[in-house]
């Protein structure tokens, strides 16, 4: 039982993929999860044939019609939630398109363990649904729940005050409480997760490698996971316009360094 760094985003861009790929290579993350994009090229072996691989669903680029390549057409979230439950964004939609990002990656070479998803989107109900049946198709256990047990999920939030990030605080409580409903409905159909589930903030906006330190040395023998978003400094923003990639990336590789 020990705390295991995951990285998100694998697939995005090649910086990003960079990244993550030198962090696999020195033994410090456990889990990677990818996604499906047909415009960047990158397989299994690429990676580590080791280490274990997410789908991580994308249902923010294009939500219309669930694509799987990465383009300047994004979604907010309020957006998605507007189209999902005006029934432009159905039951069905959603099982098509997870089955197609699948299919992308089996192709490449990787072997699927887990969901999750791009902003953590099936957190909401009728995604989640969607994300659990198909789970169940494909014979796959385990599923991100947003979660954490309460006497951890107190000193999260304290951390995040520590180290500057309160602003961020708001965001990190609602999908904790809506993670409430998710773990009751992964209790109820036998889906494997993570008790304890730690999102990092957006780093440009506090002492990122403070609370990463912070929160690896509490959480180092728990059974816990870390989220992070790395990437290496390019014109791009590594894709998506975030700026604190390569702080992340920084910070991880900063902390094993000093543990070493």
């Amino acid at each position: 039982m020990s705390c295991k760094i995951v990285a998100d985003d694998y697939g995005m861009s090649l910086e990003i993929n960079q990244a993550i790929s030198e962090l696999v290579k020195k033994n410090i993350l456990s889990k990677v999860s990818v996604m499906a994009n047909e415009s960047v090229g990158y397989y299994m072996n690429d990676i580590n044939n080791n280490i274990e691989i997410g789908l991580h669903i994308n249902l923010v680029s294009n939500p219309e019609i669930v694509k799987t390549t990465q383009n300047k057409k994004k979604t907010s979230l309020l957006k998605l939630l507007y189209i999902l439950y005006t029934g432009q964004l159905n039951f069905k939609n959603i099982l098509d398109g997870i089955n197609q990002q699948c299919k992308i990656l089996e192709s490449r070479g990787f072997k699927i363990s887990y969901l999750d998803s791009h902003q953590h989107v099936h957190i909401v109900p009728r995604i989640l649904n969607a994300v659990i049946a198909y789970a169940r198709t494909k014979g796959i256990g385990t599923i991100r729940c947003i979660t954490m047990e309460k006497k951890y999920l107190i000193y999260y939030f304290y951390s995040l005050m520590r180290f500057g990030f309160l602003k961020q605080i708001p965001k990190m409580i609602l999908l904790y409480f809506m993670g409430i409903v998710m773990k009751m409905k992964f209790d109820r159909t036998g889906i494997n997760y993570s008790r304890n589930l730690i999102l990092m903030p957006l780093a440009t906006g506090g002492d990122y490698g403070g609370l990463l330190k912070d929160l690896l040395n509490k959480f180092k023998d728990k059974d816990t996971e870390i989220i992070v978003h790395p990437g290496l400094e390019t014109e791009g923003n590594n894709g998506d316009g975030y700026m604190g990639r390569y702080i992340e990336y920084l910070s991880i590789l900063q902390h094993e360094r000093e543990r070493a």
